[in-house]
């Protein structure tokens, strides 16, 4: 029988209703109009998951934590068929009691919390031969069409982290990263370029995806373990492991090597893709943008589709930016009246605007005629939306269909 772990208490359950920062959520009981005010122990953006009605689960936290500021934790939620925990802390409960002695074959001692000099790693371990490894665990809730990503928001300690264990390798440590895979089926771990292509970049340069004890990673052969593990030649060992949570927070290891594809790091370098700049117009207004004329242009969304073959960060930026610049592009033109604006980069072997400009279209927004597609021959690359897109769960799909699946095609 699989050994358990419990990750949370399931105390009562909720409704989500909304996410005002990072660390609080707003939470509904069933069946009662009164809100909670929620601990959320997962700082990441969890663009996937923040919907109204997501069902919750919810912990009770310690009344006697004095820093306590709210009285519930959101200690998971239902996501598709699984269960996805959000306590990113408690993956490293789950790489002690569950994972480690599965990936570091003869380990003898597991000492949590190691400091060396001024940085602190989340183990050091000794195996029989009395060899000393340094681990860090980070726990990965970004899996959509298989893949799973992580981070989901840029991480400047991820990459603090990997760095110093790429020089400590150097002093005679073998040193891990382990990614715990907290829900769904997927069949492969690959870097997030998209949100964080340092992190992407310096995990392909130092690391190497390890080979599993027995040699072989669930769902693939020798020979493609050993492919996958060349994309990376670094003295830091990978690993992906998947746990199992059912709703009152016990959980299994379930995969203890999933593999891990390291390849695409010089695309995360290369600074070059797609991208989707959202605005919001808080009013309407006859807007002249160039050889288009005045366009009269509804309050509501915008969602512009573009690609960059070079130079993508430095093109965002420059979308993002209200003023100081001449009006080069037809968008250059409209963000000098927007309001809110974000903007979506998707790293690609390929040019996928067109693509994405015509998903926009078939969710429903309106295209403003010729907007950005002097040189493509389509019909738009902006569209019109009433509502936020980024409330809109087919379009956060849509985005999560193109980082995980599309982009990584080469052809």
């Amino acid at each position: 029988m699989a050994e358990e772990l419990s990750l949370f208490t399931n105390d009562t359950e909720a409704l989500f209703v909304r996410r005002p920062n990072r660390f609080l959520i707003i939470a509904a009981p069933v069946g009662k109009k009164k809100e909670l005010a929620c601990h959320c122990p997962n700082p990441g953006r969890l663009i996937e998951f923040v919907f109204p009605g997501t069902r919750l689960i919810l912990e009770k936290r310690d009344q006697g934590n004095l820093k306590a500021k709210t009285g519930w934790t959101a200690a998971g939620l239902y996501y598709r068929d699984t269960v996805a925990p959000l306590f990113s802390s408690r993956a490293n409960k789950a790489a002690e009691k569950l994972i480690l002695k599965e990936i570091i074959p003869g380990l003898t001692e597991i000492s949590p919390e190691y400091t060396l000099g001024d940085s602190r790693f989340d183990f050091l371990c000794t195996d029989a031969k009395k060899r000393k490894h340094l681990v860090e665990v980070k726990a990965c809730s970004l899996i959509e069409y298989e893949v799973a990503m992580f981070p989901d928001a840029p991480s400047g300690r991820a990459l603090k982290h990997l760095e110093e264990l790429a020089e400590l390798s150097a002093q005679g440590y073998l040193c891990h990263v382990l990614f715990v895979i907290t829900h769904s089926e997927p069949t492969v771990f690959i870097p997030n370029l998209h949100t964080d292509p340092e992190f992407a970049a310096a995990l392909s340069r130092f690391g190497h995806a390890a080979v599993p004890p027995g040699g072989r990673a669930r769902g693939t052969s020798l020979q493609n373990t050993r492919k996958k593990a060349a994309a990376g030649s670094g003295p830091v060992a990978i690993h992906a492991a998947l746990l199992r949570c059912d709703s009152s927070g016990r959980a299994i290891l379930t995969v203890p090597a999933l593999p891990v594809d390291l390849s695409h790091g010089k695309l995360a370098e290369s600074n070059s893709g797609n991208y989707m700049i959202l605005l919001e117009l808080p009013a309407s207004q006859d807007i002249e943008v160039g050889a288009l004329g005045t366009i009269r242009f509804k309050a509501g969304w915008y969602v512009y589709a573009g690609s960059a073959r070079k130079n993508l960060s430095q093109r965002i930026n420059r979308h993002l930016r209200r003023q100081r610049k001449q009006k080069h592009w037809h968008l250059d033109y409209l963000t000098a009246w927007a309001g809110k604006m974000k903007a979506l980069p998707i790293l690609s072997y390929r040019n996928l605007e067109c693509d994405l400009a015509r998903d926009l279209e078939k969710l429903g927004g309106k295209p403003i005629a010729d907007f950005g597609s002097s040189d493509c021959g389509c019909g738009s690359h902006l569209f019109y939306f009433k509502a936020p897109p980024m409330g809109n769960r087919e379009f956060v799909d849509m985005l999560l269909r193109y980082r995980h699946a599309e982009a990584l095609k080469e052809t």
